[in-house]
C-alpha cells in the first residue's frame, strides 16, 4: 500500500473532512442524485478549501424503507461548513427548495482525517 497520488493528492492537503448522511424516500431518489450530482456537488466546490467530494449509498434501506447516502466532503479547513461562503453556496440552485424538504433525516460528522491510503499500481 502507498499512499495516494496524482489526481488525490488534493485528498492528501485536506486535514479535515465533513460527513453528511441523508435518509430520503426511494421515490426522491432519482430528483436527489440528478440534483446532488448536477447542482450542489459542483456549487460546492467552488468554496474555497473544499478539494473532494465523495458520495456512496449504503447497500440496505433503514427499516423504514428510506434510502442512505452520505457525502465525505475533504476540506482543508475544520469550519467550512458553518462559513457564509458555504452556505451561500449550499443554497443555490434546486438544492435547499427541493431536496432539503423531502430529506427524511440528515445525520453530519466533522473531524480530521487522520490517514489516507490508496493501492499501488
Amino acid at each position: 500500500m502507498k499512499t495516494a497520488t496524482a489526481k488525490s493528492n488534493a485528498s492528501l492537503s485536506a486535514p479535515f473532512f465533513y460527513m453528511v448522511t441523508f435518509e430520503i424516500d426511494p421515490q426522491d431518489e432519482k430528483d436527489f442524485n440528478e440534483i446532488y450530482d448536477t447542482e450542489h456537488i459542483p456549487n460546492i466546490l467552488q468554496v474555497d478549501g473544499v478539494l473532494q467530494v465523495i458520495r456512496v449509498r449504503d447497500a440496505e434501506p433503514t427499516p423504514q424503507g428510506w434510502l442512505k447516502y452520505s457525502a465525505l466532503y475533504l476540506m482543508t479547513q475544520p469550519d467550512l461548513p458553518t462559513t457564509p461562503r458555504w452556505k451561500a453556496k449550499s443554497d443555490l440552485g434546486r438544492w435547499a427548495p427541493v431536496i432539503r424538504p423531502r430529506v427524511k433525516a440528515r445525520r453530519q460528522r466533522l473531524g480530521a482525517v487522520v490517514a489516507n491510503a490508496s493501492r499501488s499500481k
